[in-house]
């Protein structure tokens, strides 16, 4: 991505803020329990905060075995900020199918998901998202080899990789039944390999981790980006997080307010 890009994604993540906090607040409704700790409360009392997510989502999280938790990217780096804000230990679960982080935030089995996740009104039900921090589009990816598919419209009896549980699968259900097969795989590393390995036509993907596959080197390349126009968020529990989605939004505005969130995203995005 070119640095005019991610002004502009952190630009329009910045406008939306103020109306995402205040709808937030109007979700968030009831109080705690006289004997209910909050979800911000349980974290400092453990002193760790655990966060789901699901590499092999470059930029966002690759796995590296001599990175803390074994997970590195845009997300992992938010993922510290939060917790040394919280004055907390970080602690990285990572889930080999994407689809399955909200039932374990639902499950208590992690505090937050920070994995690139869309805000989704599907997702809203299950889950309190924070300000979105990032905005992305949809990414139409074939062989470099390949002069056949040139956007959407060729897909028609064609097959096609998508991560499980992703926005990208919801785009060709909703929007392209004429797609021969559509083949969910857990990660965007899996949805590459299937297709150099030819198992599939295409894939279509989060534009910022397609262009990250994209390279000399690389057989892939982009013939369209299909405008969505999607904000990704940090997914906590409804269960008496109001403190902890409050306190997360505070300093996810102080790293865009700092430019610090500008250099993360710089620091792992392709140029």
């Amino acid at each position: 991505m070119a640095k005019s890009s991610k002004n502009i994604q952190i630009a329009a993540v910045a406008v939306i803020a103020v109306v995402a906090i205040a709808a937030i607040g109007i979700v968030l409704m009831g109080g705690l329990g006289a004997d209910d700790k909050s979800a911000l409360e349980k974290i400092k009392d453990q002193g760790k905060l655990v966060v789901g997510t699901s590499a092999g989502f470059p930029p966002f999280e690759m796995l590296n075995t001599s990175a803390a938790g074994g997970v590195e990217g845009i997300d992992m780096d938010v993922a510290k900020a939060i917790a040394d804000a919280l004055d907390v230990e970080l602690e990285i679960k990572n889930y080999d199918d994407f689809s399955v982080l909200i039932t374990a935030l639902q499950n208590g089995k992690i505090d937050m998901v920070i994995a690139g996740m869309t805000i989704t009104d599907d997702r809203n039900e299950s889950a309190t998202f924070s300000m979105p921090y990032y905005k992305a589009d949809q990414a139409l990816v074939v062989l470099k080899s390949n002069t056949d598919i040139l956007s959407t419209a060729d897909l028609a009896g064609k097959v096609v990789a998508v991560n499980t549980g992703t926005t990208g699968q919801y785009y060709i259900e909703d929007n392209l039944p004429d797609v021969g097969e559509m083949k969910p795989y857990g990660t965007a590393s899996d949805t590459f390999q299937a297709l150099s390995g030819n198992k599939v036509d295409a894939v279509i993907i989060d534009s910022p981790v397609a262009a990250n596959y994209i390279s000399d080197t690389n057989p892939y390349k982009i013939v369209e980006t299909i405008e969505t126009n999607e904000f990704y968020g940090i997914a906590m529990s409804k269960n008496n997080s109001e403190d902890l989605v409050t306190e997360v939004n505070k300093i996810l505005e102080d790293l865009i307010d700092s430019g610090e969130m500008e250099k993360i995203i710089s620091k792992w995005s392709q140029a």
